[in-house]
């Protein structure tokens, strides 16, 4: 007999948003080429409602679908805290804004083994992706 062990369906792999700031091609591709679902916002809010669409309304549908968002907007937990709040959304901002497009898929690209078991874990929550590696900002734990 298992000795307490049931058979549980593996989690789905997870699918990453992607923030506007981080671009559409760079970061999306260096994840797919790891094996991952990738949603750039430009692909989600097409001809152009990407540069309008406001935050709040991304939090919320990233959340509603399951999403993980990456972002390099680290001001997001602090203009946003009241939406963050009321989602289940597990985010991972860089903690530099001005990384270059490559730097920020290579920073992304190298924590990713964390960022995918940190994902594992229900949301609400905000890591940063330093150069070192991830630091769990919100809320403290």
């Amino acid at each position: 007999m298992p000795s307490g062990h049931r058979n549980k369906s593996p989690d789905p792999p997870p699918v990453f948003f992607l923030d506007r700031g981080l671009g559409r091609y760079l970061l999306a591709e260096a994840l797919r080429k790891r094996g991952y679902e990738v949603l750039p916002m430009a692909d989600v809010y097409t001809g152009g409602k990407d540069e309008r669409v406001p935050d709040d309304d991304w939090i919320l549908r990233a959340d509603s679908e399951g999403w993980i968002a990456l972002t390099k907007d680290y001001s997001i937990i602090r203009d946003h805290i009241e939406t963050l709040a009321t989602t289940s959304l597990r985010v991972f901002s860089l903690n530099n804004a001005n990384l270059t497009g490559q730097q920020m898929a290579e920073r992304f690209d190298h924590h990713l083994n964390r960022i995918v078991q940190r994902a594992t874990k229900p949301g609400p929550y905000l890591y940063v992706v330093g150069s070192k590696g991830l630091e769990r900002r919100w809320p403290k734990a």
